[in-house]
């Protein structure tokens, strides 16, 4: 049976790791421009991108969690019948990373500076605000060969692009090495201890008639799941990992 997996961030860090690795997929879902609205979709998330990266610098955090997996290397390094070179492989992609993180300019600074995606901010909170008459600039721009968009396009997106390593590293490392366990919600209702776990991962069978809530600390969160429609919450089975 086919299963459904939820992600639920336990400290701010972690949520901002959440959210700037699913706007940058958005990005590159949209870059193309192939079907009307990408265009919208695509500013919408650069500009969601260069938000969240005014309001914390995440070069520093990004740039320890990754040493840390790179210490956890070793450890692995001793387990017998490992793949020894793809392991130094991944390790020596951490250390580049680690490397250039700390000594990169502040992340997304070079889009803020970008004239039309400032012109496209100024404009986009406001309802309907990308018409033609309030972004001419934008106007132009849709308007020009797909060679020069795509120009432009590779430009943004390359100055996101140790972000984007770092980000798709990090969580791939920390999904892959979360081990699930049964667990079992009474009523709909589960709690456990923390224990310094940045996030937690929850499996469940996709035909499972509720979806889970999540609230907590680095302490100790709850998981409430939540009936779909006028179903009553009883006991439900469902995979859990911490990951730390």
């Amino acid at each position: 049976m086919s299963s459904l997996v939820y992600e639920f961030p336990l400290n701010e860090k972690c949520r901002n790791y959440l959210r700037l690795n699913e706007l940058l997929q958005q990005t590159q879902h949209c870059r193309e421009l192939a079907a009307p609205g990408q265009a919208t979709a695509l500013f919408k998330a650069l500009l969601d991108i260069m938000e969240l990266l005014e309001r914390c610098d995440l070069r520093s955090d990004l740039a320890k969690d990754l040493e840390q997996q790179k210490g956890r290397l070793d450890a692995w390094a001793q387990v017998p019948g490992v793949d020894a070179a793809a392991l130094a492989r991944l390790g020596q992609q951490l250390e580049q990373l680690v490397q250039q993180l700390p000594r990169a300019a502040r992340l997304g600074q070079q889009l803020r500076e970008d004239k039309l995606l400032s012109a496209v901010r100024s404009r986009f909170a406001i309802p309907g605000g990308l018409c033609p008459f309030d972004v001419p600039q934008l106007h132009y721009w849709l308007n020009q060969p797909v060679a020069q968009q795509q120009r432009d396009l590779d430009g943004w997106l390359s100055h996101l692009q140790l972000l984007q390593q770092g980000l798709a590293l990090l969580l791939t490392l920390w999904r892959e090495t979360g081990q699930f366990r049964d667990e079992q919600a009474n009523a709909g209702f589960f709690q456990d201890n923390a224990e310094q776990t940045e996030m937690i991962r929850l499996r469940l069978p996709v035909d499972t008639a509720a979806y889970p809530v999540v609230s907590g600390n680095k302490y100790r969160f709850t998981i409430r799941f939540m009936p779909i429609g006028s179903t009553e919450t009883g006991h439900i089975d469902f995979e859990l990992a911490n990951i730390k």
